[in-house]
């Protein structure tokens, strides 16, 4: 049996941002708005004490890997980043080991994209194998039996309303051949983004994964039993089933104040029981909340 925690969509910040005038007239101007006016600062303003807490239990806990799947920033300033692996513990050895993956926050500009502002500060959370190893994305780690595959569907956007991800056709080849090198075992992708909503819908226009049915069936293709995301902020479970055919799990954001929570996933060949833990301000600890259960078939 292996052990899993998985985490997301924490935004952490940084006192000292580092603007720059270009930033003035880019995406980062309505996300300072969006911060500071229209409610987001205030929503995570516990957040560094929710991280922390986070982090003792992952120390404490019978855990054999740790799983991110994206947003450790709020908007992808390079001191935010650097912050944020700071406070997420990435280069702390006595953490169990992490699969992460960036969130459209953590490639919030172009610039940051380019200069792999996430991928320098996360680096020791993004080891194992690839397709190509000039392309950081998709890799495999095997823990246990069990297969995790990052998949990053974060993309830099233009206009200050597109929250939208994509994985990309070059990005899901290389899925395809990567998968074909894998042994047996239950595959799980780890990604920022989710295919469908609760309602086993996609997003709404500009908050969705645009190429999610190429996506989709791509990783149906691959065998994968499970997608496991963050993004949307309150957490839920699709069962395998219409328009969809394997599972999927939204953890939620692990620090928004009321909705923060993270996930246990104990894997006992192909059963998967799950255990949602919530933060609880007045002890500054997390405590058990409610259980579920999957079954990833093909193991």
């Amino acid at each position: 049996m292996i052990r899993l925690a998985h985490f997301s969509d924490v935004h952490l910040t940084a006192p000292s941002l580092g603007w720059r005038v270009r930033d003035l007239f880019g995406k980062r101007a309505s996300g300072w708005v969006n911060v500071r006016v229209l409610g987001r600062g205030h929503r995570f303003q516990h957040a560094n004490a929710v991280v922390a807490a986070l982090l003792r239990e992952f120390h404490e806990r019978p855990l054999d890997y740790l799983i991110f799947s994206g947003d450790a920033t709020t908007m992808a300033f390079e001191t935010e980043m650097t912050e944020a692996a700071h406070r997420l513990g990435v280069w702390d050895a006595t953490l169990p080991p992490c699969v992460a993956v960036p969130g459209n926050h953590d490639l919030y500009t172009y610039g940051s994209v380019r200069r792999r502002v996430f991928e320098f500060a996360f680096s020791a959370w993004q080891r194992g194998e690839r397709a190509d190893p000039d392309h950081t994305y998709p890799f495999a780690t095997k823990v246990g039996h069990v297969w995790l595959i990052a998949v990053n569907s974060a993309t830099a956007n233009f206009w200050p309303w597109d929250a939208t991800g994509r994985v990309g056709s070059a990005q899901l080849e290389r899925l395809r051949v990567l998968c074909d090198r894998l042994g047996p075992g239950p595959r799980i992708v780890v990604s920022h983004y989710p295919l469908l909503t609760r309602e086993r819908k996609p997003e709404a226009r500009w908050h969705r994964l645009k190429d999610w049915k190429r996506t989709r069936d791509m990783a149906a293709k691959c065998g994968v039993h499970l997608w496991l995301h963050g993004h949307k902020h309150a957490w839920y479970i699709l069962p395998a089933g219409d328009h969809q055919p394997f599972h999927s799990v939204c953890v939620g954001s692990s620090a928004q104040t009321k909705l923060w929570g993270y996930h246990e996933y104990m894997i006992d060949g192909t059963e998967l029981k799950g255990l949602r833990r919530v933060y609880d301000p007045a002890t500054e600890r997390f405590t058990d909340r409610q259980t579920f259960a999957l079954e990833l078939g093909g193991g």
